[in-house]
Formats: C-alpha cells, sequence, structure tokens
C-alpha cells in the first residue's frame, strides 16, 4: 500500500525561503521581535513575505492577507529562533563540515533549479554582483542553523510512540481528513544503461593519468579539483571533510585509510569513475582528504549504442518474446533482472516525470517504447493499476499509524515550543 507521506500532517516549521534575487520592492527595516538575545529583523520577515507571494502567485493579493502573512511568518520565526537556541545547547548534537557542505550543495542546487539553465543562474548571479563563492558564503551558517534544527526536530519526533488504541481514536476522529489510497501502478521494466564503453574509459584513463602527474608535480590540489572534477565536492576544491570507516565505497576508502597526510594516491577506479585522493588529515580511526573525480560519462557513440539495444528488445517484445526472459537476459537493473524485471507498487504521483504520462496510457499487460532518464532506457510494462480509494483502518494499518504518530509528535512539539516560551525571553514590537 501506497501513501505519498509528503502531503499528510508533515512536521514542517520551517524551511528555507531563500533565493538569489534581491526582492522586488524597497523594504523598511527595523527590530520586529527579540528572542533571547537574538533578533528577527523586519526586512527579513517581508522578505518571505514577497517570496511566498511569488511561489503562489499571489502577487495581487489584499493588504489584509499579507498582514496575516506576515505574522504568522513571525510567528514561526519565533519558534525558529527558540529551536536553535535548544539544539546550540544540546551537546549531543553533532554537525561535521562535511554535513554542511553536502546541505549547502544541496540548496545552491534548488536556487539553481529555479532558473531554466546554469548560465542564466549565473548571469542572474553576476547582474546581483555576486559570485557563486560569495552565495555559498551567504547562505553557509543559514545551513549550519538548518542542519542543527533539523536534528534536534528529528530527535524530538522520533522518540513518539503511539498505542493501537490511539491509532483507532485518531482514526475515527480525523477520517474525513484523512489523504486517500492514492491511486497506484505496478510496474516492471527492462533498463538498457547508457554506460561508458571500453573506449571511452580508456579515454577517461588516460585524462585522469594527466590530472595525477600534474597533481603528483606539485600543482595545487583544490585548484586542479575545482578546475577538473566532476563530483559536486569540486567547487569547494574537492574537500570531503572527515569521515569514518564505512562512509565511502570499499575501494576509495582502501586507499584512503592506507595513505598519510600529504599522500596523493594512484589512481583509484570506483562504480563513480576514477578518482585521484590526496590525504589532508588523520586522527584516529577517521581520515579528511580532497578527490578529483573524472567521472564516466558516456560518450555519444555510447548513448547511440545503449539507444540502438533498447529499440532492438523494444522490437523483439513486439514479435512477441517474453518479458520476463528478455528482463532476466538483458536488464542492467541487476535488484530487478532475475525478477522478470518487477519494481513493485508505486503512487502514480511518485513516478518519475518521464514515465508518468507514459504509463498513464498503458493497461495492464501493455509495454511501452524506449523511455530516456537520467539512467539509461527503460522499456516499462504495467502489470496492474488500482484507483484512489479512501483508507481502510485494516489494509492500511501502518500508514494510519504512521499518519497518527507524525500528528502526536506535532502536537507534543507544539506544546514544547508553548513551554520554550514561557523559558526564554520573547518581546514582540509590532
Amino acid at each position: 500500500m501506497m501513501i505519498n507521506r509528503k502531503s499528510v500532517f508533515r512536521v514542517i516549521y520551517f524551511c528555507l525561503l531563500m533565493t538569489a534575487m534581491a526582492p522586488a520592492e524597497e523594504i523598511l527595516d527595523g527590530i520586529a521581535a527579540t528572542v533571547d538575545d537574538r533578533i528577527i529583523l523586519i526586512s527579513e520577515i517581508q522578505s518571505q513575505v514577497q517570496l511566498v507571494m511569488m511561489q503562489t502567485n499571489m502577487e495581487q493579493a489584499s493588504q489584509a492577507l499579507r498582514d496575516s502573512l506576515f505574522h504568522e511568518i513571525l510567528k514561526q520565526m519565533i519558534d525558529d529562533k527558540l529551536l536553535l537556541i535548544e539544539a546550540e545547547k544540546d551537546t549531543s548534537i553533532n554537525i561535521g563540515n562535511r554535513d554542511i557542505e553536502d546541505a549547502l550543495n544541496e540548496h545552491i542546487k534548488r536556487i539553481k533549479q529555479q532558473f531554466p539553465s546554469e548560465a542564466v543562474f549565473l548571469a542572474q548571479l553576476t547582474a546581483e554582483g555576486l559570485t557563486l563563492k560569495e552565495l555559498r558564503s551567504r547562505y553557509k551558517d543559514e545551513v549550519k542553523n538548518q542542519l542543527y534544527k533539523e536534528m534536534l526536530l528529528n530527535r524530538r519526533l522520533s522518540g513518539a510512540t503511539i498505542s493501537s488504541g490511539e491509532v483507532r481514536e485518531f482514526f475515527n476522529t480525523h477520517i474525513d481528513s484523512l489523504p486517500r489510497r492514492p491511486a497506484g501502478v505496478h510496474l516492471a521494466h527492462i533498463l538498457v544503461s547508457t554506460r561508458s564503453g571500453e573506449a571511452t574509459r580508456d579515454s577517461l584513463l588516460a585524462y585522469a593519468r594527466l590530472l595525477h602527474e600534474k597533481a603528483k608535480s606539485g600543482e595545487e590540489f583544490p585548484i586542479l579539483a575545482e578546475t577538473y572534477s566532476d563530483d559536486n565536492t569540486a567547487q569547494n576544491g574537492g574537500d570531503l571533510g572527515w569521515f569514518s570507516r564505512g562512509d565511502m565505497v570499499p575501494e576509495f576508502e582502501e586507499a584512503v585509510f592506507a595513505m598519510t597526510p600529504g599522500d596523493i594516491s594512484d589512481i583509484v577506479e570506483t562504480q563513480f569513475g576514477y578518482h585521484i585522493i590526496k590525504c589532508t588529515g588523520k586522527k584516529g580511526d577517521k581520515r579528511q582528504a580532497r578527490h578529483i573525480l573524472i567521472g564516466f560519462r558516456p560518450s555519444a557513440d555510447d548513448l547511440q549504442r545503449s539507444e540502438q539495444l533498447a529499440d532492438s528488445v523494444y522490437n523483439l517484445l513486439l514479435e512477441g518474446a517474453d518479458y520476463g526472459q528478455m528482463a532476466a537476459l538483458l536488464s542492467d537493473d541487476e535488484k530487478t533482472a532475475d525478477m522478470g524485471g518487477d519494481l513493485g507498487w508505486y503512487a502514480a504521483d511518485d513516478l518519475f516525470d518521464e514515465f508518468k504520462h507514459i504509463v498513464a496510457q498503458l493497461q495492464p499487460g501493455d509495454f511501452s517504447s524506449p523511455v530516456s532518464s537520467e539512467y539509461g532506457y527503460h522499456i516499462l510494462k504495467v502489470i496492474d493499476k488500482k484507483s484512489s480509494q479512501p483508507l481502510d483502518f485494516r489494509e492500511d494499518y501502518d500508514d494510519i499509524e504512521e499518519i497518527a504518530k507524525r500528528y502526536k509528535a506535532q502536537m507534543n512539539l507544539k506544546k514544547w515550543l508553548e513551554q520554550a516560551r514561557e523559558k526564554y525571553f520573547i518581546e514582540v514590537k509590532l
């Protein structure tokens, strides 16, 4: 059974509503509220109001609605400050540099996705008088604070327990507002991946060797990584931060844990590509390193071969070949090939965008022509479909229990925030 948990009783109190672009309207400043020794500026709230209005296409909303939204965001920001104060006092919460960098990379990625292309994004940065490095610096503290708050929230919410009686009471009380069981589809696929061919890998290895020579000859490793690496750590000079055994893939780990600070590895091959690693720190059972990744990216010839193979498989299916046998013989998805390509049940709304429209047109037993995704070419088969239905207490008990648990956690958090408001000095100046 499938429930899209993103849409039900999600405990999302605070999100980073940030953008690379400056507000279009002039914003008056001043202190809106004080929480303990921290302040909330009027400009901060107005920026959030403008962003929400823009994201929800409500730029023409009435002043009354804007005022209501302003005070709601102010309330959330006060709760936000309380959470951060408590999180920073919790000595058991430890956020590492790698955690911050990963979260920062993900946030910058989300900002980029608001633009038609990376070129447009970079042009907008230039127009605002910013570099990518300055943008990262601007958001680093906010991302770090968000990680602290999320860690505290996760600890408080994960501890919520609920009895079967409470689940039944919740179900009876909220039955009219509970989400419906979403429409679902039981899918199989044959995957023809777009792998790098042997000739392509030979060329990439030769390229990696040239970079390895540059690194060994003394050229600045961070600059080489920033210039040539295919990894998302490139913009930070290839810095991977501190990590322990089990954090990296085995081949990478084996190399780096045999190194001492200052060493540069030989070329290390993993599932991701060719790595050149520099060990930058050693502390007990932890290591710190930078790396340059030459990723296994397919050439135009590789892509063409994969497309031709996918077309050939599709034609064999049209001629009556058995789908399950073809999946077992030819699918590159090792997890599903031996099961006839069976992917299991999915909520229709959770499918990749590339799949939604095509699957909607297929009936049980039908298969598609090759569909392209970032993983390669898929020949999809619909095994079964189910329409949207109300939740059933017995059949959907696990999902109802999860929703009830989240609701209880939300109520507990609300109560905790009320207690925190009594614990700290809070002054609203508006």
